[in-house]
């Protein structure tokens, strides 16, 4: 891949791709790649971590809007009876 211009450069069918690279990588979109994600038992275990955090602020963001949701008539919702 070509890093000196603002070309992808991969080779495809047709020559050259003329595509621009992605910010900061050599090649476009198409041609660049994407991470492989974590090899290490540390890091597997940041992304573990990390995707706990971020669903543990979606169910309190979602269980918020249950509980403040109105609607369209003006009135809230009523909980089911048990």
């Amino acid at each position: 891949m070509n890093t000196k211009t603002e070309i992808c450069g991969a080779k495809v069918k047709g020559g050259m791709c003329m595509n621009e690279p992605v910010t900061g990588k050599a090649g476009c979109c198409l041609h660049v790649g994407l991470s492989t994600g974590s090899k290490t038992p540390e890091g597997r275990a940041r992304q573990i971590e990390a995707n706990r955090a971020r669903w543990a602020e979606i169910k309190r963001a979602l269980a918020h809007y249950r509980r403040n949701r109105v609607d369209s008539n003006g009135s809230t919702p009523r909980s089911p009876q048990a």
